[in-house]
This record gives structure tokens, sequence and C-alpha cells, in this order.
């Protein structure tokens, strides 16, 4: 999500360099790009169908910040897969563009397309048609040290229900002293913001990123009520210094020392904990806003969508319709302990001994994927008025005067 996309995505298609492309696929093979930081995930889906069915999907790994031009040079050349997996912040630009197949009258003849999340439908529509579906998603959830909050004298099985208990438990956690500090967030990474802090701010109410010119930017009190509460917890001390400078690096990192009470996170959490810290007591939950019951989620992950050029688009089509089936839904995503796209498949044999793992899925349910053209633009660069905003409220102080300059700023990118 690092690679700028700005108003033209055929500006960026005219102006890249030339890329190699695969060579043309046989008719049995199915040829599909996948970002590299999804591929193992989509790999478990492509084995699963290879091991049933005569036509193969064949995958090409396209390093993450080379997708959006390798797709977008492709398309303008005719030189395709016959689809694709990439991350679902950028279907907006694609949609746009021309680039991607209409499926709308397939998707809404398949029952099992009705029951995918929200978000993923939200974010794969343009101007009413359908262009692709949920593939292998990820959500942003709320984490807590159980240990410390034990010691701290708070029930270690109750996750903070507001973003003001968020606030109260960071005191008392930070007060156990010893470097050990109530809550965490990475202060200059816009991208890791958009995913943990956005949700709190949506939760509340509050609409974030306009969707084209004239819309509103930042609206609702439940931005200005998060970055509020953020900035008291970092006048009160409740967050370490390093997060000021964290671009990311430590965005999880921190949390493993042990010494860090509360942040949001992602789904990946719950086994990379597992793995790296087996002793770690831990809760998962949802991001929550400012009133009890409030709580949202960022969707994110991949989404799968048919090039307009796909030279096998029915197969590619017969692909999408599997990849939402009970069968790849838990024997592709749930058995490799991967949410599935459809919330409702949260219940199943393969989580069953691992609740933390069913909140995450339940939490795609309650999420939401901004739904906004240039999103690199206005969120996540590293100037980006998303990230600017966070960090004048919060490091600097002035709350109001960051929202109407965020306001201001994302109004503009939206006209262009």
């Amino acid at each position: 999500m690092r690679l700028p996309v700005h108003s033209s995505l055929l500006a960026l298609a005219l102006t890249a360099s030339a890329v190699a492309m695969p060579g043309a696929a046989s008719a049995t093979d199915i040829q599909m790009w996948v970002r590299a930081s999804g591929a193992t995930a989509a790999q478990f889906m492509i084995d699963l169908w290879n091991a049933s069915h005569d036509d193969k999907v064949v995958a090409t790994v396209i390093p993450d910040n080379q997708m959006v031009t390798k797709l977008a040079t492709g398309s303008q050349a005719g030189d395709v897969p016959d689809m694709v997996s990439f991350d679902l912040i950028y279907m907006p630009d694609f949609m746009k563009a021309g680039f991607l197949k209409d499926i709308t009258d397939e998707m809404k003849k398949d029952p099992n397309y009705a029951g995918v999340a929200q978000a993923y439908k939200d974010i794969a529509t343009y101007d009413g048609k359908i262009y692709g579906a949920g593939f292998t998603p990820d959500v942003s959830v709320l984490l807590w040290n159980k240990d410390l909050f034990k010691a701290a004298g708070l029930d270690p099985d109750k996750a903070p229900a507001t973003l003001q208990e968020i606030h109260e438990d960071a005191k008392k956690i930070t007060a156990l002293g010893n470097d050990t500090y109530g809550y965490y967030f990475s202060g200059s990474c816009p991208g890791c913001n958009i995913f943990v802090t956005s949700p709190m701010m949506v939760a509340a109410g509050s609409k974030l990123l306009p969707t084209k010119a004239g819309d509103d930017a930042l609206t609702g009190d439940g931005v200005k009520d998060v970055l509020t509460e953020m900035k008291a917890m970092w006048d009160e001390k409740l967050i370490p210094d390093s997060a000021q400078a964290d671009t990311g690096a430590n965005f999880f990192a921190t949390f493993e020392t042990g010494k860090i009470g509360i942040q949001g996170t992602g789904g990946f959490a719950i086994s990379a904990l597992k793995h790296d810290k087996p002793d770690m007591n831990f809760g998962i939950g949802f991001i929550p806003g400012t009133k009890a019951g409030e709580a949202s989620a960022f969707v994110g992950g991949d989404v799968i969508a048919i090039p307009a050029a796909s030279k096998h688009a029915d197969l590619a089509l017969q692909f999408i319709h599997w990849e939402l089936t009970d069968e790849a839904q838990l024997e592709g995503l749930a058995k490799n302990s991967i949410i599935p796209s459809r919330p409702a498949l949260a219940d199943n044999k393969y989580f069953k001994d691992e609740p933390r793992v069913v909140t995450t899925a339940q939490a795609l349910g309650k999420g939401f994927t901004p739904y906004a053209l240039h999103f690199n633009d206005m969120v996540n660069s590293d100037s980006s008025p998303w990230i600017q905003m966070l960090q004048t409220a919060i490091f600097d102080g002035d709350v109001d005067g960051a929202i109407k300059t965020a306001q201001d700023a994302m109004k503009a990118i939206a006209a262009q």
C-alpha cells in the first residue's frame, strides 16, 4: 500500500517502465497474480482448487509495491492475467479506470456472495456494478495483555468497552512502573493508524474520507473525541515516547515485549503471539467507540477480480464462485487459521478451540473499508493529511486545527 495512486491510473500505466509479463496461458491454466503479502493465504486456496479441478490455477507472486503499476501497465497493453488478487483499498481506482470485468449478474445469482462481509461488497462496487469479491481477509481488533491487567487490578477477561475505558485501564497499567505503558500505537505510520485508530472514530459515528469531489471529510464527533482521548493519554505519559517516531517497524514488536497493556492490531496477532510468545496471556476484542456497545474494525486483506482483458474470464469466474463456497472458506481459509470472508462461517470446527479467532472473524462483520479514490494521497503517504492530523493533534496538542487542516486537504485531493 506504499505506491502512490494518483488521479489517473491511466497516467501511471503510460509512464511506468515496461515489465515482463508471463507467457500465454494454456487452455487449462488460469493465470493469477497475487501480491506477495497475501501469497501464502492465496496459495492455500489455489492448492485446494487444483486438487479437485482439471483447470489449474497458476499463481505469479508480485511484490506489493509493484502490483498497482504492473496491473495498470498490463491493462493498457492488454497483457494481463486471467484473475488477480490485490489490496482491496485500490479497488475504487481500478474500477473507475475500467480495468476490471463487470461480474454483477453472476454475483447477484450466487447465494454465497450474499453472505460476504459488507465491507467487501462496498469496496468492490462502482456505479452500482460489482467488480470483485472478498478473497483473503484481514481485520483490525483490540489486543490486551491479561497478565498486566491482572497485576493492575483489572479484570483480565474483560476487554475495554469504550475509548474512555481504554484510557482508565491504561492509567492503572502504567502505574505498575518498570517501563510498563498502558497503550501503544505507531505515531508515524499512516497505514497502521487507518487500520487501528480510524475504527474508533467510525464506531463513534464519524465518516472519514470523501468519496468524490464535493464530499465532506472527517465528519461527526468521533474524530475529535478519539484525538482528544489519545492526546490526553500522550500527555499523561501512558504511551511510550518511542511511539511518536515509530513508522510501523515496531507496530507489533513493542507489544511482544510484555510491557504494553492495550493496542490495536490485526488478526495475525493471534498466531504470531502463540508462536513467538507462547507464555503470554492475551485477549482479543472489538475496537470500541466512545459509548458502550459501539464497535468497528478496518477490513483489509485482498479482493479477487477479473481484468477486463482476461483471456479465460469464464474459468476465472468459476474460481470466484468456488472460493465463496463453504468448502473453500472452511478448508482453504479457516483450516489454515485465516478468517473467512463470510462472517456467518466464523463459528466452525477449526476455530472452536480458539475463541479469539472467532472474535476476529466476527469483527469482519462489524467492519468497514474507506471507499476513496486517491487513498494513497489522502491516507497512506508519509505526508498525507491523515497522518499529519494525528501527529498535530496528539503530539502537538492542536486538535481542532489539525482536523480543519486535514478536512481541507482531503477535500482538495478528492476534487482532483
